[in-house]
């Protein structure tokens, strides 16, 4: 969503983030059968908080497969959260795989590759349940009622996150530009899902529902980051203002340090007449160095050190050991299914 990255950008560095109330531009959406697959509702019963992770995890999904593809697909994945009560809060999102029927062209989620995932999150964070799903494209699609079905196994009622991509609204007043930009909506809608009684039959609706960023430090730092570093923006960010100076510092040491090592090398060599307080000031520079040139000092580097590179091969095993767990898990169906037709012929 890179035309869309100014936009929540400006949504980002506002503290007041909620989504508004008015939605008299939202288009209703009908099924095959004519069915109103979207309502308003005025006011919800939960309170949903959403983090702007998730909102750039999903954005990253959908650029990357829309780079690797050539062409704006339509991408799926799991909302994870804490729920306790009416409160809700999602905090993290992870990528689902999904087929499609040729049939009849229903999105059909692999159930077994959202278990493991799952249980993976759970792992890392025990706290955080599944708490429903989400997905991209120009509206919400007919089908989408389908694919909330297979989700509620895991959550008797999921969240619905939709998030519209396409090209920013253009402002067509130049008066009105810097109040748009400062105001503009997130192209992010969160939906609840209601159980209707249509003639005699159940039938799941989507029920548009209110919601805010809620934002942590770390968050706070890393959305400063990506929002000032965008393609359309012309200011860095802190973290990048404090990357390039202490980069121009290390620089500018180190063509100091060859200034004066080069000096030292024509004066030895006769070529520059010797300055014997100059030379009295590198020593007393040169003997501040083994201050800190001690056991103690290297023994606490090589700790640290240590430390660094044991977090490091343990990242590396836990990704083997994932992977060796995948591999095993679809020998081990490949060789029942051989099983049950060999047992079949017999």
């Amino acid at each position: 969503v890179s035309t869309q990255s100014t936009g929540l950008s400006l949504f980002f560095q506002s503290q007041k983030m909620v989504q508004p109330t008015e939605t008299s531009n939202q288009q209703t959406t009908n099924n095959e059968n004519g069915d109103k697959i979207v309502s308003k509702k005025e006011s919800s019963a939960l309170n949903v908080s959403l983090h702007p992770l998730v909102i750039m995890n999903i954005s990253d999904h959908h650029t990357r497969v829309k780079a690797q593809t050539g062409t704006p697909t339509r991408v799926i994945g799991a909302l994870v959260g804490v729920q306790e009560g009416r409160n809700v809060e999602i905090c993290n999102s992870f990528e689902l795989v999904y087929d499609i029927d040729p049939s009849t062209q229903q999105v059909i989620v692999e159930i077994d590759y959202l278990k493991t995932k799952q249980v993976q999150f759970r792992t890392v964070f025990p706290k955080y349940d599944f708490l429903g799903w989400y997905s991209t494209g120009q509206s919400v699609h007919p089908n989408d009622i389908a694919i909330h079905k297979q989700f509620l196994p895991f959550n008797e009622s999921p969240h619905y996150l939709f998030l519209k991509t396409g090209p920013a609204p253009v402002v067509a007043s130049t008066a009105t530009r810097s109040t748009s930009a400062s105001h503009q909506e997130l192209p992010i809608e969160i939906y609840e899902s209601e159980l209707h009684i249509v003639d005699d039959e159940p039938k799941f609706t989507f029920s548009s529902t209110q919601f805010k960023i809620e934002t942590g430090e770390a968050e706070r730092i890393s959305v400063d980051h990506v929002a000032h570093t965008s393609s359309n923006s012309s200011t860095d960010s802190m973290l990048t203002s404090h990357m390039v100076g202490l980069r121009n510092a290390i620089t500018m040491l180190h063509s100091r340090i060859r200034y004066i090592e080069t000096y030292l090398q024509k004066m030895r060599a006769g070529e520059i007449k010797r300055d014997h307080e100059l030379l009295r000031q590198v020593s007393s520079l040169c003997n501040m160095l083994p201050t800190i040139d001690n056991n103690r000092f290297n023994e606490e580097y090589l700790s640290e050190y240590n430390d660094a590179l044991l977090v490091t091969y343990m990242a590396a095993i836990t990704k083997t050991t994932s992977s060796i767990n995948e591999l095993l898990e679809k020998h081990n169906i490949a060789s029942d299914q051989y099983g049950m037709r060999h047992r079949f012929q017999a």
